[in-house]
């Protein structure tokens, strides 16, 4: 079997492994993890199990950090700073405003493993597998890595409505769209772990305050169909962006062994 063959299949078996591990994992931890910690300690054991079998079986290379023409790349991150960052700054005034409470630095611990366990599976193991299995198709690799980033959100399914996950499933493709091509342009995946935590600060209060349930999240049918008309053609522009921000990289050679 050829090798874009063989990473064609470590990323199918990636693609389903990850929602799969992320419903299973509470559901083995949870006599012996409190609520409080479930979250946390589910996002580890998912990092260090990708992480084990990125070493041993899928032996992608990680491009975390590197310093070279640093304005180059916050360049590079600015059309996702002013997407995904700039609409959350009312969530960021108004979490300063609530009372203080020591937890709020528990979860933002939180909300920043859950962007480098995310942004490692899905850019820093996927991409270069799907890159590698599809030589020459940046667009299609950077489609389908968005795609199965925003579907492994449906796992929601089990605590919030569908009016809910439906829309925050297509953005959440788009938000894929966007770290794509900030991980491609930069080569650093230190980049999109800090915007993406920054994008989700707004969780912080619903987890504080327990409002992250079918209750607390329950959106109208109409609405929920609106914005997630909106969101697709959204994600088809954003992905022309990003193909354009990109067309240039030869990703076999920068995720070269």
């Amino acid at each position: 079997m050829s090798q874009s063959r063989h990473n064609a299949w470590f990323a199918i078996l990636l693609i389903i492994l990850v929602p799969g591990l992320f419903l299973l994992v509470p559901l083995l931890t949870s006599r012996v993890v409190s609520v409080t910690y479930s979250g946390i300690v589910q996002d580890l054991v998912i990092l260090v199990a990708i992480g084990i079998l990125n070493h041993y079986l899928f032996k992608m290379p990680i491009n975390w950090w590197h310093a070279q023409h640093g304005w180059k790349q916050a360049l590079a991150c600015l059309p996702a700073i002013i997407i995904l960052l700039v609409p959350k700054i009312p969530s960021v005034l108004k979490l300063g405003q609530l009372t203080f409470n020591p937890m709020i630095f528990f979860y933002a611990g939180y909300i920043l493993l859950i962007g480098v366990t995310e942004e490692y599976i899905y850019r820093g193991v996927l991409l270069p597998l799907l890159a590698k299995a599809l030589p020459g198709r940046t667009l299609l690799v950077i489609i389908l890595d968005s795609l199965a980033f925003g579907s492994m959100h449906l796992i929601n399914l089990t605590g919030l409505n569908l009016s809910y996950v439906l829309p925050q499933m297509l953005l959440a493709a788009i938000t894929g769209l966007l770290l794509c091509g900030v991980y491609l342009k930069t080569k650093n995946l230190i980049w999109p772990i800090l915007i993406h935590a920054l994008s989700d600060i707004n969780m912080i209060a619903s987890f504080m305050y327990h409002t992250h349930n079918r209750t607390g999240l329950a959106i109208p049918r109409t609405i929920s169909l609106g914005v997630s008309a909106i969101a697709i053609i959204l994600f088809i522009l954003v992905a022309g962006f990003v193909y354009w921000q990109t067309r240039h990289l030869n990703l076999n050679k920068q995720f070269a062994d």
